[in-house]
């Protein structure tokens, strides 16, 4: 009795054993031409995609193609000030490690045990419960993933996929934006602080947006610094309202705004589509000369001017701006709040795209 009660113990180590050594094992296998030969698609997925602060949803990693995967490590991003984590789990039987969670990233693995074939077709891999602690437009993105066949081979992909989720305030912080196309940016923007609403509790999406208020939420959204009582250098500094001057200053000192070749900075005209994009790609630092060559699809690209067009380009490459519709560009088009809000919120992400990479490999 005692001799079979030690020989079970001894097979349930082996298992264990058996486990940690191919999760061990994801780090340093080979590739293999097999799992390679029809590369995997990946996708996120939730039965609920909208919910309130406080409600939990599930996130489910699925993959296409797969090739006798015997185990995985998903590395995913989300916002920390959104989002918290409260399990993950794997889809199918084996051995699970805890997940580790930091900075916004969680790496989860998963394998099989014993002498047994890998996962083929198509499959789901692991689902992770998430509660909404804050509020506004949120994405859970899947940005690399390990996966290990049978006779210890690996590849190493980063399939960049995401899922964007909605999480209303339990409390409207708007009165006008319910239902509004970007409520939930809208709201994003104004939990990060650089948005703020009229006195009568309205966002007034649709208003149209001036040249000084658009100078403002750019330098808010980026936390510009310099000094607070710096006069901008334009010959109609004292027509900048006094909520927008110091931004204004500070987006001139940072080369994000150049005003006008008289001088002016023209706080009150409405802003134009093209302007508002040359601001936002001299915040992404983005390469003047070798954008300006790029051919352009919009229908009416012979209308942008030559000082905006590599902008318009770059920004377009990048999925910064978009159309209007007919496949046009407008760049005379004014622009509203709602608009001004999605494209700064855009380049933020681009921004923050080289701080996920960082936390990525902190995370490894």
């Amino acid at each position: 009795m005692r001799h079979r009660i030690f020989s079970k113990s001894m097979r349930l180590v082996a298992r264990c054993s058996l486990a940690i050594m191919m999760l061990a094992y994801m780090l340093i296998a080979t590739t293999s031409a097999a799992l390679a030969l029809d590369e995997p698609i990946y996708t996120l997925d939730a039965v609920v995609k909208r919910v309130q602060a406080g409600e939990e949803l599930d996130v489910t990693i699925s993959a296409q193609h797969l090739s006798d995967v015997y185990g995985y490590e998903l590395r995913l991003m989300y916002d920390p000030e959104v989002l918290e984590v409260r399990e993950a789990s794997a889809d199918w039987s084996g051995f699970t490690v805890p997940p580790i969670i930091r900075n916004g990233v969680i790496v989860f693995a998963h394998t099989k045990i014993g002498k047994v074939s890998g996962e083929s077709g198509d499959v789901q891999l692991a689902t992770i419960r998430f509660k909404a602690i804050g509020y506004g437009e949120t994405s859970v993105r899947l940005a690399r993933v390990k996966l290990v066949d049978s006779q210890v081979n690996s590849i190493s992909q980063s399939p960049d996929v995401k899922i964007t989720l909605q999480v209303a305030p339990t409390a409207a912080i708007f009165s006008d934006i319910e239902g509004h196309w970007a409520e939930y940016a809208i709201l994003r923007a104004e939990r990060m602080g650089w948005i703020k609403g009229y006195p009568d509790g309205r966002f007034g999406p649709q208003d149209e947006v001036t040249r000084a208020q658009f100078a403002t939420m750019l330098s808010r959204a980026l936390m510009l610094s310099g000094p607070t009582s710096s006069r901008p250098d334009y010959i109609d500094a004292d027509r900048i309202p006094d909520f927008a001057r110091e931004h204004v200053a500070r987006a001139t000192a940072a080369g994000i705004v150049r005003g006008f070749p008289d001088r002016t900075f023209g706080p009150e005209r409405l802003i134009t589509r093209a302007e508002m994009t040359v601001m936002i790609m001299r915040a992404a630092g983005y390469d003047e000369q070798a954008a300006a060559g790029k051919p352009l699809a919009y229908r009416d690209a012979d209308r942008i001017g030559d000082w905006a067009y590599p902008a318009v380009a770059a920004a377009t490459e990048l999925g910064l701006v978009q159309g209007v519709g007919d496949n046009r560009f407008a760049p005379q088009g004014v622009t509203t709040r709602a608009e001004a809000v999605v494209m700064i919120l855009r380049l933020m992400d681009y921004l923050h795209a080289q701080d996920d990479e960082e936390k990525l490999q902190l995370a490894s």
